[in-house]
């Protein structure tokens, strides 16, 4: 029996549709079948630190002894300008005089001298200087010289109060004298009185010294 043409077309037709479907069918079980593969990822790698260099210290080398410093050249420092008060000090006025304490017992007057035949000091120790009476016997009065401690000759004073020194009888005796009043013991408690210059000048030449005098008192 012989099938007609455009039959036959048809079922061959239909019969590859089917085949292709068959694959198709196939190849998406298979697809289904067989797993995707999955991805491992990477480890993170952790970068090592570059290796640290120690420095190595520099030999040691002594040091040098340092040279003696020199004094530094100092500047003459200018004073500075002294500026004029703005008001006048105030003067104050002066401390009053403190009454001088004489270390003496008895002051002594200034000495006299005047020409005479003879070479003599003489003189009077008076107790007050306001009395003419006060003359006071057996004073010790020492002769000699300027520092009041050489001394030449000493003698009392008689019951006038009054002493004399006898230099030289008939004739002048040159020479510079001084006299003070001594305590017992010897100690001056007077001024040294004088100085007394016998010069031999004539008895009519102006300043002639042969007799001095010097009277004592407190």
């Amino acid at each position: 029996m012989q099938v007609k043409p455009r039959g036959a077309r048809l079922a061959f037709a239909v019969l590859l549709f089917a085949g292709a479907l068959a694959c198709r069918v196939t190849d998406t079980l298979i697809a289904q079948a067989t797993p995707i593969p999955t991805r491992t990822p990477r480890p993170t790698f952790t970068p090592i630190p570059p290796p640290t260099l120690t420095p190595v210290p520099p030999p040691t080398v002594p040091p040098r002894p340092s040279p003696t410093p020199k004094p530094p050249t100092l500047r003459p420092t200018t004073a500075p300008t002294k500026r004029p008060p703005t008001q006048p000090p105030a003067t104050l006025p002066p401390p009053p005089p403190q009454p001088t304490v004489f270390p003496w017992t008895y002051h002594a007057n200034p000495a006299t001298c005047a020409h005479a035949g003879d070479t003599y000091i003489k003189g009077a120790v008076y107790n007050d200087k306001n009395d003419p009476n006060s003359k006071t016997p057996g004073m010790h009065v020492a002769m000699g010289g300027a520092d009041g401690t050489t001394v030449y000759d000493k003698v009392r004073t008689d019951d006038n109060g009054e002493y004399t020194f006898i230099l030289q009888t008939g004739g002048a005796r040159k020479g510079t004298y001084y006299v003070w009043v001594m305590d017992g013991s010897g100690k001056r408690i007077s001024e040294v009185g004088g100085p007394i210059t016998v010069n031999g000048l004539g008895p009519d030449t102006p300043g002639a010294c042969w007799a001095g005098s010097v009277d004592f008192w407190k």
